[in-house]
């Protein structure tokens, strides 16, 4: 049996990936988090997960929770920014994330347990108007949250050389599906869903045609699920569609799936914006047998979930 560790696992992202693991009985799950952490997302599992109360800088803890509970893999989804986030958000976040997770790592290579890092494929490598992005490609982030994200990585690779921690960075695109929030302040589809549900004004920053690479949940679940089952070790890997589409077309998408006319208000271009960003899945290819839910499908699945989830909730 496997013992995984999901750090920040009870938010969008990492709830999901939780689900193929629990029903795999080579497998037993941990999630840690905050003890003021909203654990909702969870509530599904049931008896399923084991909780584990924490901060991520309380290194002596998380050294108990590796050594006691004999964690093989740790799975690091923590981040507080988002690619909007100023430059004191940025401060912040050297203290409560990057410098705790650089010991959590240390402490990883120390016992043998494998160091999982979810990246950012949708900020990493900065713009480029004319091709898809592969993992060797230069970083080039222009956000504070892309450069959190490189750092990061680079902490990774330089324990790896220095103190042999194995790992597996995915950058996954931009991912949109069940569990995400509607009216937070990332995560373009689920937004513009919210801003539908609520009857508001839809604001696109620059005129609509930047690009994008989609993917619905459950495809990056799978292709995770994948990577960490095949024994995936030593690598970066993209996970996206491999397919550009632009803000104009989401918006097409989603007027053609309820059905009226949406309002759309469009400003000027933020500098933290990448033109143009869609992943090279062609090393995804070479390591798994990849799913794909093309965008419509993934909106309808998207929006049916939601209107059962409002009739429950009801």
């Amino acid at each position: 049996m496997m013992n995984i560790l999901f750090i920040g696992g009870a938010g969008f992202i990492g709830s999901n990936l939780i689900s193929t693991f629990v029903d795999n009985p080579e497998y037993k799950v941990y999630v840690y988090e905050p003890a003021m952490a909203n654990l909702s997302r969870l509530d599904k599992y049931e008896n399923k997960v084991i909780i584990l109360r924490g901060g991520l800088s309380d290194s002596d803890l998380l050294s108990a929770v590796l050594n006691e509970h004999h964690i093989d893999i740790v799975v690091h989804l923590v981040s507080t920014l988002i690619p909007g986030s100023r430059y004191e958000d940025y401060k912040k976040e050297f203290e409560s994330v990057i410098f705790p997770t650089i010991m959590l790592m240390k402490l990883c290579a120390e016992r043998k347990t494998k160091f999982v890092y979810f990246s950012s494929g949708g900020t990493i490598y900065g713009n480029d108007i004319n091709s898809a992005f592969n993992e060797s490609d230069p970083l080039a982030p222009i956000s504070y949250y892309g450069l959190s994200k490189q750092i990061i990585e680079n902490s990774i690779l330089f324990e790896n050389r220095v103190e042999n921690l194995n790992y597996l960075i995915v950058r996954p695109s931009n991912p949109y599906g069940p569990g995400q929030m509607l009216y937070a302040n990332q995560g373009l589809i689920a937004v513009m869903i919210g801003k539908i549900l609520a009857q508001e004004e839809i604001v696109i920053w620059g005129d609509g045609n930047s690009v994008r690479d989609y993917i619905y949940i459950d495809d990056l679940v799978d292709a995770f699920y994948q990577l960490i089952n095949n024994h995936v070790i030593n690598e970066v890997v993209n996970i996206g569609s491999g397919e550009g589409i632009s803000v104009n077309n989401v918006i097409d998408h989603l007027k053609q799936a309820v059905g009226r006319e949406i309002n759309v208000r469009y400003e000027n271009s933020r500098a933290v914006d990448v033109a143009r960003m869609v992943l090279d899945i062609s090393k995804l290819n070479t390591l798994i047998k990849v799913k794909h839910t093309p965008l419509e499908i993934g909106m309808e699945k998207f929006l049916n979930y939601i209107e059962k989830t409002v009739k429950r909730d009801a």
